[in-house]
């Protein structure tokens, strides 16, 4: 049963996503089992660009509440004033994120985006 539980879930986000996985973030803030922000969900991935003013941060994706995307699977996500980012219980800003920092994010649908509420930098690229 559980497996077929994985299996629906994949195909519906795909089917979703269009099949494609080009910005799978950005289209699954209402597929992604968060249909408010009362549910959030967790991506896991790798930063590969941020644009502060579109306040968008594109990663190259691990996992998406714990399900492994397939390599190359790139997306889409969103931050606003209230995002935290943080590293080593320190807090930062969005824009201290650089290309190559590994993250984990919790956030949840608003209007359509995938919104970060909280995003944990597990690897610093510097480091």
């Amino acid at each position: 049963m559980r497996r077929a539980s994985i299996v629906l879930s994949v195909i519906l986000l795909t089917a979703a996503c269009g099949g494609t996985g080009s910005d799978i973030l950005g289209g699954l803030g209402g597929i992604l089992g968060s249909p408010s922000v009362d549910q959030p969900s967790d991506v896991v991935g790798t930063v590969t660009n941020i644009d502060t003013s579109a306040q968008r941060i594109d990663l190259n994706v691990n996992t998406v509440n714990n399900l492994r995307q397939s390599t190359g699977t790139n997306g889409s996500i969103y931050y606003d004033s209230n995002t935290v980012v943080e590293y080593q219980n320190n807090r930062y800003n969005v824009s201290d994120l650089e290309r190559g920092d590994q993250i984990s994010v919790r956030g949840a649908n608003s209007n359509g985006r995938y919104i970060a509420q909280t995003i944990t930098v597990t690897r610093n690229v510097r480091s």
